[in-house]
């Protein structure tokens, strides 16, 4: 039995003329954090989207713990049970009370009981520090702790792979530490991760593999210190220069 929880063969999605993905291969193993980087546009958002099919690839398969999830046959919600997404803009629904927010899901698509779902929301605000929020408003909360929450939601449902789209780039400089350092908390539990972000010092302390993406092709991969100090590909090695530059 394969260890891997993601596999993806040949992953093509185009919209129109524009090619986003062409040909993405990839595997994560169970544990894992891959980190994914590149320029804007090079498709790695489109890629994570496509995954759990928010976005539907032309072609390819993927396969989620043994399930393929592109066969027409699967039952997507099914799928989405299992599979933390934390976006750029948290997603939450500010009428609603944090814990709200959190159980919204546990109860409608998981069926736990109402006091089960408030049991579980609490522990995973606990995990991201904001047990003493639960009952605030999203509105009420900073941008840094509304990702939290969001991050705290994905983990509620006890995901077998959560994947996180640049979850710190709607954030003010000062705030993306405290999410950066959330999810280097859940890695350190074991929890598969899928990353798509720029920020470096994450990527280097955090990751088992960095992957390169740039028109829609993955172009390198490696372990963080082979990526960041002894990258191959000329195209990486300017990407990294610029993004570097900016640190």
């Amino acid at each position: 039995m394969t260890d891997n929880i993601l596999v993806i063969e040949d992953l093509h999605k185009s919209y129109g003329d524009l090619k986003v993905l062409k040909g993405v291969s990839l595997k994560v193993t169970k544990g894992e954090t891959v980190v994914i980087m590149g320029p804007s546009g090079s498709g790695k958002s489109t890629l994570l989207r496509c995954i759990v099919r928010l976005v539907e690839p032309n072609s390819g398969k993927i396969w989620i713990d043994g399930v393929e999830v592109t066969d027409p046959k699967t039952d997507l919600k099914e799928i989405r049970k299992h599979v933390g997404f934390v976006f750029q803009q948290f997603n939450l629904f500010p009428h609603m009370k944090v814990i709200d927010n959190i159980t919204l899901a546990l109860t409608k698509v998981h069926g736990l009981d109402k006091e089960k779902a408030e049991e579980r929301a609490l522990k995973v605000l606990k995990k991201v520090g904001l047990e003493e929020k639960a009952y605030a408003y999203p509105g009420q909360l900073s941008g840094g702790q509304q990702q939290r929450v969001a991050i705290a939601r994905a983990l509620a449902i006890e995901p077998k792979l959560i994947l996180f789209d640049e979850p710190t780039s709607a954030l003010d400089p000062e705030l993306i530490g405290e999410v950066l350092i959330t999810m280097e908390e859940i890695a350190k539990e074991g929890k598969t991760m899928v990353v798509v972000t720029h920020e470096v010092d994450f990527a280097r302390e955090v990751a088992d593999r960095v992957i390169f993406i740039d028109h829609g092709k993955i172009l390198e991969e490696a372990d963080p210190e082979k990526f960041f100090t002894n990258p191959e590909h000329p195209r990486l090695k300017s990407f990294l220069k610029r993004l570097l530059e900016r640190v």
